[in-house]
């Protein structure tokens, strides 16, 4: 009998003749630790922890599938990679879970700097975002591109490997033949609808006439792409009709967006609702009733997962962001033990890591992809210490959860009367409430570890040399810098407040106000335009002004996608190479104005009721020498040490709880 508090969710499903132990797949992601030296051992944990955690299929990053990609991926186009994939396969079956491979190539589609020079494509068309232009593949091409899929499949068949799922969507290549907007060929690959389908009916067919009934072969296809002229939530269902009239398939599941302005709809964030596309993927599984399909798409609890099974909006659950999190996921939730679960936050921190070229990271996971990843208590310091943590922000609380987990006695000292730093005022800004599982998670687990606080008095030097430690970490934070070119005829220095104390008055008044609110961002980071839209909330004008070429030229893509939609949709005017001038030409009463960097006249912002300014932070390290010289051993982590982002603060927190 099941006795997990969520039946459904953890009950098996038999898949071409495969029996999953749970609905739970984890979702393609690329987690980008390469190939050039062998396997890295970083990606066979990350898919063995990913299955170790509980999940009954695993899904992979895209497979080399064709001579056109070369060695760049994991290779199953020849026999160069067969060791590698039977290590993956092996590993991924040992925990009792299913390993299916993805089969995608990109096409034209381009969502990094720079255009590709050598794509393939369906027509001689642009890509949408990146404006990198194709060349068409030819009939022939396209039957042996089919002919090496198949026998890559088999390949990977061979290697253990349960089955294949098809990327047909996120304007890759499959999706561009499938799509009227950039499928413009006029022979048996396109022209009307059968055929801007055939391509993908015939790769399907191929791969089941040599893998047989018994491999599972899924299909993601494009749910509404968001592109004019593109593929909507009618013609996906129709698509999906079309293709299982034609082949059998053993599930189906949808993406959403395309490389172009709609991109930011596939990593939904805090701007979009929980679970944002099960009320469309219901609608969508009307169309192929006797195909088990897959909801995706911001789902991160298991008490939504379960209530998704039970409404019948969708057969299985497709969890991407949710697994790098926290791969224990599934074992927590079918325990009871659902509130010891790390939450993704939707920051999309790990799509901005993979497309810069950076192996993936996690702002809620500094141990993603480490062979312990799913230990709650690490391997036992060979010496143990006490360990004094300054700071209770997202840094400082991983250093003292990381340092307790190995064994050592920790104090934590921080200046507010509560844990989260500068996290904590994030995360009360709209659309940045997700932020707050960070530090609940850190402070929830310090709770179970025995981490002692002093909460709600700064710490002095003397009440930590006092407390007698063998080891400090400094976790002090940063502050906002008076801005060097800022106008200053008036000697606002010290009297304008910079952002984050700006916003933190407000948050204490919950009153609506009158005129207009002005930001100098030279920040460049989403905490400025989480703020700008709470200042929209308050005032009747919001402006924006930066020296910069545009805004939030440090935001990954997919959310500088959002933020300026929003700030359009909202009335957020956005004014850049521009500086603000503060002047007092109205008997003596200070006026604020704005110029050009390039220089000309001075422009008015009328009504002006609020200005602070987001810059540069400097670390606050002061009490970094006066410990060093007290003979302390001191590590500072996070923004004291240097002022970045949230996945260097936990990542840098975890590696000091891990040397002291």
């Amino acid at each position: 009998m099941n006795k997990s508090p969520y039946p459904l969710l953890f009950s098996t499903q038999v898949l071409a003749g495969q029996t999953l132990k749970n609905r739970i797949t984890h979702a393609s992601i690329s987690p980008r630790f390469g190939f050039h030296q062998g396997l890295d051992p970083r990606y066979l944990h990350y898919y063995v922890n990913r299955a170790k955690g509980g999940a009954a299929m695993v899904v992979t990053d895209p497979i080399g599938i064709s001579p056109m990609h070369g060695l760049e991926r994991l290779c199953a186009w020849n026999d160069s990679m067969t060791d590698h994939l039977r290590r993956l396969a092996d590993g991924v079956r040992a925990q009792g879970s299913v390993l299916i491979g993805q089969v995608q190539d990109t096409g034209r589609g381009r969502h990094v700097p720079g255009r590709s020079f050598s794509s393939m494509g369906a027509s001689s068309l642009p890509d949408d975002l990146s404006y990198t232009m194709p060349q068409p593949l030819s009939v022939a091409q396209i039957q042996d591109f089919v002919a090496h899929t198949a026998q890559s499949c088999q390949r990977m068949q061979t290697c253990g490997f349960g089955g294949i799922e098809v990327s047909a969507g996120h304007g890759h290549l499959f999706h561009q033949f499938l799509s009227p907007r950039s499928n413009q060929r006029d022979d048996a690959y396109g022209g009307d609808f059968a055929r801007r389908v055939r391509l993908l009916i015939e790769l399907c067919q191929a791969i089941r006439e040599v893998c047989g009934s018994g491999f599972i072969i899924g299909v993601k296809l494009p749910g509404n792409d968001g592109v004019p002229g593109g593929i909507d939530w009618q013609q996906a269902g129709l698509i999906a009709q079309h293709l299982v009239s034609s082949v059998h398939i053993d599930y189906l599941t949808y993406c959403q967006g395309s490389h172009h302005r709609s991109l930011e709809m596939h990593l939904p964030d805090d701007s979009y609702p929980r679970q944002t596309y099960v009320a469309r993927i219901r609608e969508l599984k009307a169309f192929t009733p006797d195909v088990p399909v897959m909801g995706l798409g911001r789902i991160t609890d298991p008490a939504e997962a379960e209530a998704i099974l039970a409404r019948g909006d969708a057969d299985m659950i497709g969890l991407g962001r949710a697994l790098i999190v926290d791969p224990a996921w599934p074992i927590k939730a079918q325990s009871g033990k659902a509130s010891e679960i790390r939450y993704c936050v939707s920051c999309n921190t790990c799509w901005k890591t993979i497309n810069n070229n950076r192996h993936m990271g996690c702002d809620n996971n500094p141990r993603l992809a480490q062979s312990n990843e799913l230990d709650v208590m690490l391997e036992p310091a060979p010496h143990l210490h006490k360990v004094a943590v300054i700071g209770a922000g997202v840094a400082g609380l991983q250093a003292a959860v990381t340092a307790a987990a190995r064994g050592h006695q920790v104090m934590v000292w921080g200046s507010s009367a509560q844990v989260g730093g500068k996290t904590r005022l994030m995360a009360q800004l709209p659309l940045a409430e997700s932020m707050s599982s960070i530090y609940d998670h850190q402070w929830m687990m310090a709770q179970q570890l025995g981490v002692t606080f002093q909460l709600g008095v700064p710490a002095s030097a003397s009440d930590v040399v006092a407390w007698q430690p063998d080891a400090v970490v400094l976790a002090t934070g940063a502050s906002m810098t008076w801005p060097m070119d800022l106008p200053n005829p008036l000697q606002l220095e010290g009297v304008v407040p910079d952002l984050r104390l700006a916003i933190s008055d407000l948050l204490r008044t919950h009153m609506r106000q009158t005129g207009t609110a002005v930001i100098y961002d030279l920040d460049q980071t989403e905490g400025t335009y989480a703020a700008a839209e709470y200042l929209r909330d308050r005032f009747d004008r919001v402006v924006v002004l930066s020296p910069r070429e545009t805004i939030a030229e440090e935001v990954v893509l997919v959310m500088r996608q959002r933020i300026h939609r929003r700030f359009f949709e909202r009335g957020i005017e956005v004014k850049t190479w521009v500086d603000p001038v503060w002047t007092d030409r109205f008997e003596n009463e200070a006026c604020l104005q704005y110029r050009s960097v390039f220089g000309g006249p001075l422009q008015d912002i009328e009504d002006v009721a609020f200005f602070a300014y987001s810059s540069a932070r400097r670390p606050n390290n002061a009490l970094y020498l006066p410990l060093v010289a007290a003979g302390l051993n001191v590590t500072m982590v996070g923004d004291c040490k240097m002022a970045r982002d949230v996945l260097a603060a936990t990542a840098e927190g975890h590696a000091a709880g891990m040397t002291v």
